[in-house]
């Protein structure tokens, strides 16, 4: 029996994955051999997807908790600036106001640095995991003989058997379980003139 399946916008997944038709003419065509895959569906239900999705929260909460611990800190130092306006010299406050704003800029470039430089190492690790389930979803059209690798998003109606989406998840969990997700350079946080040890503050 067929199933109704949603129309989506992408169209064949998996031309490139299958083997060269070889030296027939072009007006011989052979039948098609047709087998689906939820690539979407691979890439979040994985064990290695979930894997580096995991790594990812943790490094952004422990890069959150730095960031408001250097937050806190500049809140305090322009608290006791605003106190020290009144007793101090004019040039003196200004030369305060001018550290504290290079340190407030340094904090904010870190944390840009910071941020792209995790956005590239979960890229990294993506497309290692998006290469390797390729590569399966290529090794099954071998062993199915097929012809046709159709994205679940472009199938409206499906026959039994033709979807694996669940195989390729099963392969990937035995031949990729994990990547690290490897960030080039970790920039510190740590804003100049602040305490290189300064507790997590709350908000």
């Amino acid at each position: 029996m067929l199933r109704l399946r949603r129309i989506g916008r992408a169209a064949v997944v998996a031309a490139s994955l299958l083997p060269a038709a070889g030296t027939a003419r072009a007006q011989e065509v052979a039948a098609p051999v047709i087998i689906i895959v939820d690539v979407q569906q691979i890439l979040r239900d994985s064990l290695v997807a979930k894997n580096i999705q995991g790594q990812m929260n943790d490094r952004t909460d422990r890069y959150t908790k730095e960031v408001s611990a250097q937050e806190n800190e500049l809140r305090r130092t322009q608290d006791e600036l605003e106190r020290q306006r009144t007793v101090l010299s004019p040039d003196a406050f200004n030369t305060k106001m001018r550290d504290f704003q290079q340190r407030y800029d340094a904090l904010d470039h870190g944390v840009q640095v910071t941020r792209q430089a995790l956005q590239q190492a979960y890229n990294d690790a993506m497309t290692k995991v998006e290469n390797t389930a390729l590569q399966i979803i290529s090794d099954i059209a071998s062993e199915r003989k097929a012809n046709l690798v159709i994205t679940k998003a472009a199938v409206l109606f499906e026959a039994p058997g033709l979807d694996i989406t669940q195989d390729v998840i099963h392969r990937l969990d035995e031949k990729l379980p994990s990547v690290p997700l490897a960030v080039a350079q970790e920039p510190s946080l740590t804003i100049p003139g602040a305490p290189s040890a300064a507790p997590p503050g709350k908000n």
